[in-house]
């Protein structure tokens, strides 16, 4: 390409960055999936860790080795602004009998900060970065799929909130330095990433809300799971969550800990994050 034209070129594109969605930046092409390569992702490099507490509930039992492959996570957990884009592109549809967000939903003072109007739906002026709540299961799934990803297995999200394979770098960060919980959230909702992150650099992992993991709950899980990148497929009555919320006293935030609930259900302390293969 002639000097001159790309220098041209070049000057037009700085300065048009400011009108550029800040997501669509740069892609990178793995396996046909395109992975937007910004700043939302974290890279999680696979290794071998050992899944599961011999100090938790039974559920965590029995502690063992797990290998999981490359992936990318998201920095954050899916906020409003960018849930409110899927919604006016796919709508809110229903799924086993319920909505996948619920904009109506309310908790004491707290409630869903998108709404629908006139057949579009927006999000209330300052709440843009705000982790989107009241998405069920199947409302998370739908997003993850539309920007071409996923939800995080229940291995993946421990992995990651524990470091990956820089787990024993660097000092432990005490609860309160990066996760919004009952201690310190003055029972309300907190913009994503305003805590510390976690030695990967990944925001709010424990505490702000739970987080919908992709595989059905079982209590039995660990006595028969697979060694390698585990996915318990067999259907159950609750989908696995993670990572505790606002709500929650700090045993419940522990990485290790398993919790589940019902894959309709929409409630205020309810979230999720997005992973891509590699």
């Amino acid at each position: 390409m002639n000097y001159l034209l790309s220098i041209f070129i070049l000057s037009i594109i700085s300065l048009n960055m400011n009108f550029m969605p800040v997501h669509k930046v740069l892609f990178v092409e793995e396996n046909e999936t395109l992975i937007p390569m910004d700043s939302s992702l974290v890279f999680v490099k696979g290794g071998t860790f050992k899944m599961g507490s011999k100090t938790g509930e039974e559920d965590e039992l029995p502690v063992h080795k797990v290998k999981l492959s490359d992936f990318y996570i998201g920095k954050y957990e899916v906020t409003n602004g960018e849930f409110v884009v899927f919604l006016n592109e796919k709508g809110n549809q229903y799924e086993d009998h319920a909505l996948w967000i619920k904009p109506e939903g309310k908790w004491r003072n707290l409630k869903c900060r998108i709404y629908e109007k006139d057949s579009a739906f927006f999000v209330e002026k300052g709440y843009e970065q705000y982790p989107v709540n009241f998405v069920n299961w199947y409302g998370a799934n739908e997003y993850c799929k539309w920007k071409g990803g996923r939800l995080p297995t229940e291995a993946e999200w421990e992995y990651a909130a524990i470091g990956g394979k820089d787990a024993k770098r660097g000092i432990p960060l005490p609860v309160e330095k990066k996760a919004w919980y009952s201690v310190n959230s003055n029972n309300k909702i907190h913009k994503v990433g305003t805590k510390k992150p976690n030695v990967l650099g990944i925001y709010d992992m424990q505490g702000s809300l739970w987080e919908w993991c992709a595989e059905w709950y079982d209590a039995k899980y660990y006595e028969l799971s697979d060694r390698k990148n585990p996915l318990n497929k067999i259907k159950s009555d609750y989908r696995v969550i993670r990572g505790g919320s606002w709500a929650n006293d700090e045993k419940m935030l522990c990485i290790t800990n398993r919790n589940a609930i019902k894959p309709k259900i929409n409630k205020i302390n309810l979230g999720f994050r997005i992973v891509y293969d590699l």
